[in-house]
């Protein structure tokens, strides 16, 4: 589990950084953990259904899980807190 999150941590840097709709989110390590509105861009195997999401949530973690729920072969990365 702590590798997922390792990678989706990663992951998340990654798009964050590169994503236009960044520049309105603090992805600090901090924002992770803090509740609120969380952008989280979820990916599907065969590219349908991608898509940037905000949802409420008590932190990343709890965001991802919510984005992807109810998706089959979908996974979730954090990409900051909307502020």
């Amino acid at each position: 589990m702590k590798l997922v999150s390792v990678l989706s941590l990663g992951a998340t840097l990654l798009i964050a950084s590169t994503t236009f709709a960044s520049a309105a989110l603090d992805f600090s390590r901090e924002k992770y953990f803090a509740a609120g509105k969380h952008q989280v861009y979820v990916w599907c195997k065969g590219g349908e259904g991608d898509q940037s999401v905000a949802v409420d949530a008590a932190n990343g973690d709890e965001a991802i899980k919510k984005a992807v729920a109810g998706r089959a072969n979908c996974w979730g990365a954090w990409q900051g807190l909307n502020v």
